[in-house]
């Protein structure tokens, strides 16, 4: 299955059970439908030309970048002095090193760990112990929703 199918049903599945459940609030329905449909992804990470993995990839470059920027500057906007910019672009690389690395040398092949219950109730709890009980169940049922399309679900 393509990737839109998995993350519209992700999301739509997250979506309507946190809404069932007593979510309410529009935006917050919104952010939950985005993160399920996201999470829907994440199984595939292990396939290169995926589109979880690549939208992984672009992320992780942001998200160093702006963790190593923001080390520097606080929470303000700032032009960092030359050997500032030096130290920020050693520990960015060093960053993105590990990163490309852990992918190159441990990457499961496809289908196998990242495609068992035991990977989705992994991934569920991350969610929930770094961003609370909505998207923790969100990113659940978006992992699971993704397992169930391709009806390829092994328990370990």
């Amino acid at each position: 299955m393509n990737w839109r199918p998995h993350a519209v049903i992700g999301g739509t599945l997250a979506l309507a059970v946190l809404y069932f459940l007593g979510t309410g609030d529009v935006i917050e329905l919104i952010v939950i439908a985005f993160f399920g449909a996201m999470a829907a992804l994440v199984p595939d990470i292990d396939h290169h030309a995926s589109k979880g993995k690549e939208i992984l990839d672009l992320a992780f470059i942001s998200v160093a970048f702006f963790l190593v920027y923001f080390s520097n500057c606080g929470s303000g906007i700032c032009i960092p002095n030359i050997d500032a910019v030096s130290r920020m672009a050693l520990i960015f690389f060093a960053f993105l090193g590990v990163y490309f690395l852990f992918f190159r040398f441990f990457k499961p092949a496809h289908r196998g760990v990242t495609h068992t219950l035991a990977a989705c109730a992994a991934f569920g709890i991350l969610a929930f112990l770094f961003t609370g009980e909505k998207l923790g169940v969100a990113g659940f049922l978006g992992y699971f929703s993704h397992l169930a399309a391709d009806q390829h679900i092994k328990l370990i």
